[in-house]
């Protein structure tokens, strides 16, 4: 695990993966790619900050993560059991957004993820033509400012781009005079 400066541990892109597989079982090598990508974008959005520190580039295919495109190369399909991740390095929040995640892109194939990316300004604008270390990282504040457009756009473009339901936790409004009387029989 890393801590970015100041802020707070961040698990890695393995165990993100590896979560994902033990959630979905099989899957190919570009869905998984692709799951992984969506989770990055969503959480950078949502949560105002990036779900693991690896940087994620701009393939022939679509978006990938280097250190887990390794863990998986050669494998037409990826089960839990090929990556050395950890699940358990995610936290309730984060398994609440990669489930979110899953539930909305995990119904596409891999040739469908391709495409929905290939599709988007993030991975168009980053491609340089290159696949493996030489290509382009994909910049996470222009991941991130496309995607919260997609989640301000209408009902159409959010269920083509397969915008995610995330869960809004409920809070309570009170006044100042409500809160010191409930302060005061606590």
């Amino acid at each position: 695990m890393s801590v970015e400066e100041g802020g707070p541990i961040m698990c890695r892109a393995i165990d993100v993966a590896s979560y994902i597989l033990n959630e979905r079982g099989r899957l190919s090598g570009y869905q998984l790619q692709k799951l992984l990508y969506y989770c990055q974008a969503w959480c950078l959005v949502t949560q105002d900050r990036p779900l693991f520190p690896e940087v994620i580039r701009a393939w022939e295919h679509g978006p990938v993560v280097y250190e887990v495109a390794r863990a998986h190369r050669g494998r037409r399909s990826v089960v839990a059991r090929d990556i050395e991740g950890n699940p358990l390095a995610l936290s309730a929040e984060d398994q609440v957004l990669v489930d979110a995640v899953l539930e909305s892109y995990s119904v596409l194939s891999g040739d469908e993820l391709e495409a929905l990316s290939h599709s988007e300004r993030p991975w168009r604008e980053s491609y340089n033509g290159q696949t493996g270390i030489a290509s382009n990282a994909i910049p996470n504040e222009l991941i991130k400012s496309y995607y919260s457009d997609l989640m301000c756009g209408d009902s159409h473009t959010a269920e083509s781009h397969h915008v995610p339901r995330f869960p809004v936790s409920p809070k309570i409004v009170v006044s100042d005079d409500d809160f010191s009387w409930l302060e005061s029989i606590l």
